[in-house]
């Protein structure tokens, strides 16, 4: 039998991104609102809008009373709630109070109480004050939703699974007969879900139509509980409600397809930070009037200079560079994570536990790996053969039956680690 395991032999740490495509087509079958979307605009990102009626599932998303609950929590700061009237944003001080700030300490750093008091004093919103302006004619736009509501935040992990793609939900709140934004165009790919109400959309063409299609025109469409609508990065449009279609509330998930001319662009830019920067020339410019002609004769031999150097350019290295910049973060998804650490300290031989995900193990360096999601738990040696056992388990089982060559306490201590991670739960 091998030395007893102790919390000290335990460590986790970020498992590496192991995705290496990104784009909007070839998904795999998944499951949600995030993923049939998805699949119901096939053909079209990046390309045209796509209006479809009746297929979003509108439970799993905000209601008016979610709504009216987060605003009363007083839990949102200036960044993430805007008041707009008349296609501007209201001054924040017309719609947040300011809490009391405490004149004594008694625990905490100084950085601490800092960073908390800079929090404080942003301010949280006044309800009476935010209903006042929505009742007036005045929208909400509720930024980074995803952010602090549970359910968006999964949504957009489901999201981000299928696509590849790094994405955010805003809310818009539309009183009947407004207008919060004249026509505009996104820097990002929408995709809308309207949960309440009606609106009214005017979509003018596309980036691609326009370079495509001569016959594309503007389009006019009716948003209902239940709809979706794509519109691509860059399209002009805007939309409104009337007076007897009540309050409208849409979510927004915000992404970017990429597109072919980004990418050159973010690769010349990044290839010049590289290898040009220093070839260019320095110091303040002669009057514009009169120096073109030495302008261009200095310029023009650091860019030839910079061209030579994009014949050994690796072209691949830097657009996976890119594409790492925009691959989705790790979301911590953290709803019954605390009732999972400490119904952990309960679990003994006899517990009925199970995996909440795959597990993929290995030895490396002496350690044994085992990773789970987007972390990776290192344990001794010796535990190889257990937790390849555990990684095998279809359904339910118990520590006790695990340790072929651990005792009894280190297969507890190991599955109690693994269940705080989130890998086990109790079944």
């Amino acid at each position: 039998m091998q030395q007893p395991l102790a919390e000290t032999d335990f460590e986790t740490v970020d498992a590496p991104s192991d995705r290496a495509s990104l784009g909007a087509v070839g998904y795999a079958p998944g499951t949600g609102v995030a993923a049939e979307l998805v699949r119901t605009i096939g053909e079209d990102w990046g390309r045209r809008p796509l209006h479809r009626q009746g297929v979003v599932d509108t439970s799993g998303l905000l209601s008016i009373a979610d709504i009216d609950e987060l605003i009363d929590s007083r839990t949102l700061r200036v960044s993430q709630l805007w008041v707009c009237s008349m296609g501007r944003n209201l001054p924040p001080s017309t719609y947040m109070s300011v809490g009391e700030q405490p004149r004594t300490r008694s625990v905490g750093s100084t950085a601490d109480v800092r960073r908390i008091m800079t929090l404080a004093s942003e301010g949280s919103p006044d309800p009476v004050k935010v209903a006042q302006h929505l009742a007036s004619g005045a929208s909400l736009t509720l930024n980074q939703v995803d952010q602090y509501i549970p359910s968006l935040r999964a949504m957009c992990q489901q999201f981000e699974d299928e696509t590849h793609l790094r994405c955010g939900v805003i809310l818009f709140v539309t009183p009947p007969s407004s207008q919060a934004f004249s026509l505009h165009a996104d820097p990002h790919d929408i995709i809308v879900m309207q949960t309440h109400g009606t609106k009214y959309w005017e979509i003018h063409p596309t980036l691609w139509e326009r370079e495509n299609d001569p016959d594309a025109g503007v389009r006019k469409l009716t948003m209902r509980p239940g709809d979706m609508l794509y519109v691509p990065e860059g399209t002009p449009h805007m939309a409104k409600t009337s007076g007897d279609g009540g309050l409208s509330i849409h979510q927004t998930i915000q992404f970017n397809v990429p597109r072919y001319d980004t990418v050159a662009r973010s690769v010349l830019e990044r290839s010049f930070e590289r290898f040009g920067a220093d070839l260019a020339p320095s110091g303040p410019i002669p009057l514009p009037r009169d120096g073109g002609e030495e302008m261009a004769a200095r310029i023009g031999p650091a860019l030839e200079a910079f061209a030579a150097t994009l014949a050994d350019l690796d072209v691949r290295e830097m657009v996976d560079q890119y594409l790492e910049s925009v691959l989705p973060r790790a979301r911590t998804l953290a709803t019954g994570r605390f009732s999972a650490i400490a119904a952990a300290d309960g679990i003994t031989a006899s517990t009925p536990l199970r995996r909440t995900t795959e597990l993929r193990v290995w030895n490396e360096d002496d350690r044994v790996h085992t990773l789970f999601g987007r972390r990776c738990l290192k344990t001794p040696a010796h535990t190889e053969k257990t937790l390849t056992a555990m990684a095998g388990t279809d359904g339910t089982f118990t520590p006790g039956v695990l340790g072929a060559d651990l005792d009894e306490p280190s297969v507890v201590l190991l599955c109690r680690r693994l269940a705080r991670e989130g890998a086990l739960a109790l079944a």
